[in-house]
């Protein structure tokens, strides 16, 4: 059964059983609706790496071990900050950050114990034993902040800043959006004269995910309101405006239906799902629609179902091209390393998948049952953008030369900004460079080193000594070789400071014991002097460690840093710390994991863009028996996608994971315009029409629909340049440049083409 008969039988379908067809559809968007209100946003970020990912494992097994991976920093800024008031009123926010359930321990001025040389040993002091109450008692506290090594970490050099560091339980399942709102109320009981900055990649998440929601509850219903607008004032009927926005809906629903019924919850760039239906999923109803419509002006004396024939017989093949490369381009995110996206890619195929069936048996059973629009056989509007395209695709026929000769000279030139495309996926710099947000990270990593950790988790024989040197070796090697490295912390940290002080501050002996027995004693002695909980984010276990784990502040969190901290650190373990080794380093925490996303999104991008590329143009060059045809229809979507890395790389645009999805979008869509338009202009010239009148009709009966087409997109997409969310802003202006650059592809690029190689496939 070939393509032609299966468009007939359902033709058929609609026509014989329409209110059988509608009912049906009710009954299955019920289904789906059902479980919509049990949908969650996804917290984490760690779920969009996949979950047998060294990285994630290796911060499983350190969150079984430890207290866990991340940190949320809490920075006081005041200039009377060692006043007795002041040091009172923080004290308590000390404590409520360690009744937190979420907070393992918290670290600061209030807590802070230092090792100090002692005759026949060392002892351990606290910094803050009790809070000043005269000039004397804060000098002295001034003083012993510069003995105790903790300006830079726990206060600033200035002394007008100081920080609370909150180690954060665990990561897993951890919800982010209930511990940032718990960590506020806290905050905000402190809130007065003092200024108070909050930093960590958890409360950027929580704020990436608050934005995405607004986003949906905002941006979705005003790309509706555009899109009947825009309905609207294309066709000027009811059926015209609401049959294309029942399908949106309908597949926005299903959609979200299926993500209840398989329990995935929506990521944080699932905001995009439902502007990106609005945008796509309307395409094939318009095209429909637009040939119904002109199909109806043609011939008054038509009945419905004759007129909806003729438009299936006209439409079903280039309706299924434009749907089936959509779903593929989509697909293709199958492959892509990140578990979200791949999700994404799963739901948005799913999405264009029933708008593509529902236009095929919605919208024609009910233009089976309600009348013609009244208007069509009149004098309007829509004439003058009948003439207009006309005039258009003469203009760029008999001038095709001049004009693709300067838009591959300008493309040429154009995609030397590819060169300077950078990656960006730290989750500060999704917000702008006022937000408060930003502004927090900016004090915190100029003033403590910064919020965004490295954790490296390291399985060995701890205490041996060749074990700490080797410890000790990476540390320094990553804090000398990398500058956006702020500070490092260690069990061989402690230890050297031990003998150091053992030593009665001999420099000579700033360095790890030789003697096992003597590094246990040092333990023995600290754990005498100390508290029981000094060791538990580095040592599993203080009599007989089998793991510990380093810590590698960032003071610069850049993407492209972060990715050579984490390349470097890796190349460096693996050239150093096998065969033989009694250590076996391991990269974990919130550094590590987004240097990995920064490198799958790279991969994802380029695999997923180069399947569907080839695919669909297998997939054209079958379609039209041509391996020209096959070239053509690719050309204005691969110009486009020359055009949308031209533009990352020329505007200082950086690729990220929504970013990402870019490609597949434009490889779907755009392809869509060069199928109508080659399909048609083959049935064209079919009919005797020579090849200059066979674009001219063609522009003049397809030609709405395909630029109908692009301009829904175009305007479903432009709602998100209002979006605070920086990746959301940029993928709108990117995607609106590139269709409609797909969009001139399919009404100039391929007419003056066509005009200027005559191929053959169009005539066979």
């Amino acid at each position: 059964m070939n393509l032609r008969t299966l468009t007939k039988r359902i033709f058929l379908l609609d026509a014989h059983y329409p209110r059988s067809i509608i009912a049906s559809i009710i009954l299955c968007t019920i289904f789906f609706l059902w479980k919509i209100p049990d949908l969650e946003i996804d917290p984490g970020l760690r779920s969009i790496v996949p979950a047998d990912h060294k990285i994630v494992l290796n911060m499983e097994l350190a969150e079984d071990l430890f207290s866990g991976n991340e940190i949320v920093i809490i920075a006081v800024e005041s200039e009377d900050l060692l006043s007795e008031p002041t040091l009172t009123k923080f004290s308590f926010l000390h404590d409520s950050l360690e009744n937190m359930p979420a907070i393992s321990r918290v670290a600061s001025i209030y807590n802070q114990r230092y090792i100090v040389p002692d005759d026949g040993g060392f002892e351990i002091q606290k910094l803050l034993e009790k809070i000043p109450s005269d000039s004397i008692g804060i000098a002295n506290l001034i003083e012993t902040i510069y003995t105790s090594e903790v300006i830079g970490n726990l206060i600033s050099v200035d002394m007008n800043i100081m920080c609370f560091v909150a180690q954060i339980t665990a990561s897993t399942d951890f919800d982010e959006i209930e511990f940032r709102e718990k960590l506020y109320s806290i905050v905000k009981n402190f809130e007065g004269p003092e200024k108070i900055h909050l930093a960590s990649p958890v409360i950027s998440s929580a704020e990436s995910i608050d934005s995405v929601k607004r986003d949906m509850r905002t941006f979705t219903p005003l790309a509706l309101g555009l899109m009947i607008l825009l309905l609207i004032l294309s066709f000027r009927s009811w059926t015209g405006t609401f049959l294309p926005l029942f399908v949106v809906s309908f597949s926005i629903l299903w959609t979200f239906g299926l993500m209840a019924w398989l329990d995935i919850s929506v990521p944080i760039i699932g905001g995009l799902i439902p502007i990106m239906l609005i945008a796509i999923a309307n395409n094939y109803g318009i095209h429909i629609i637009s040939h119904y419509y002109e199909f109806s002006k043609i011939d008054q004396n038509l009945s419905r179902t004759e007129i909806l024939k003729r438009t299936m017989n006209r439409l079903g093949m280039p309706i299924f091209l434009a749907g089936i490369t959509t779903v593929i381009s989509f697909m293709s995110l199958m492959t892509h390393e990140l578990s979200k996206v791949r999700e994404i890619g799963l739901l948005v195929s799913f999405g264009i998948a029933v708008s593509f069936l529902l236009s095929l048996f919605l919208i024609p059973a009910i233009l089976i049952l309600v009348p013609r629009p009244t208007y069509l056989g009149k004098e309007n509007s829509l004439q003058l953008v009948n003439k207009f395209l006309v005039n258009w695709g003469k203009f760029f026929v008999r001038n095709r030369t001049p004009f693709l000769a300067i838009l591959f000279v300008g493309m040429f030139l154009f995609s030397f900004g590819i060169r300077d495309i950078t990656i960006d996926t730290v989750p500060d710099h999704f917000f702008p460079k006022d937000s408060k947000i930003r502004k927090a990270s900016r004090v915190i990593n100029q003033t403590f080193g910064g919020a965004t950790q490295l954790n490296i988790l390291i399985e060995g024989d701890i205490y041996d000594p060749l074990s700490l040197q080797h410890i000790d070796k990476l540390m320094d090697h990553i804090e000398e070789k990398n500058k956006a490295v702020s500070s490092t912390y260690s069990i061989a940290d402690v230890i050297k400071k031990m003998h150091y002080s053992f030593n009665n501050g001999n420099i000579d002996s700033l360095k790890i014991p030789s003697s096992r027995e003597l590094i246990e004693q040092y333990m023995f002695l600290y754990s005498i002097a100390g508290e029981d909980n000094d060791f538990d984010l580095i040592l599993n276990d203080t009599d007989d460690p089998s793991f510990t784990q380093s810590f590698v502040r960032i003071k610069k969190v850049s993407t492209v840093d972060l990715m050579a901290l984490v390349d470097d650190t890796e190349d460096y373990i693996h050239s150093n710390y096998y065969d033989g080794i009694p250590i076996k380093p391991m990269l974990a925490g919130p550094a590590a994991l987004l240097g990995a996303v920064s490198h799958l999104v790279i991969r994802g991008q380029i695999i997923s863009l180069a399947i569907a590329a080839v695919i669909i143009f297998i997939i054209m060059s079958i379609v039209f028996r041509s391996f020209i045809g096959g070239i053509l229809a690719s050309l204005p979507m691969s110009l486009a996608v020359l055009l949308i890395f031209g533009l990352l790389g020329n505007f200082g645009i950086p690729l990220n994971m929504t970013t990402s999805l870019l490609t597949c979008v434009l490889v779907g869509v755009g392809v869509d315009y060069s199928v109508h338009f080659l399909w048609h202009l083959r049935e064209h010239i079919r009919e005797g029409n020579e090849l200059e009148q066979a674009i001219t009709n063609t522009l003049k009966v397809s030609g709405k629909g395909i630029l109908f087409n692009g301009i829904s997109v175009i305007v479903g997409f432009s709602v998100l340049m209002y979006s605070v969310f920086m990746p959301l802003k940029a993928f709108s202006v990117l995607i609106m440049a590139s269709i409609g650059f797909c969009l001139i592809g399919g009404l100039a690029i391929l007419p003056a083409m066509v005009s200027l190689i005559d191929p053959a496939f169009i005539r066979k």
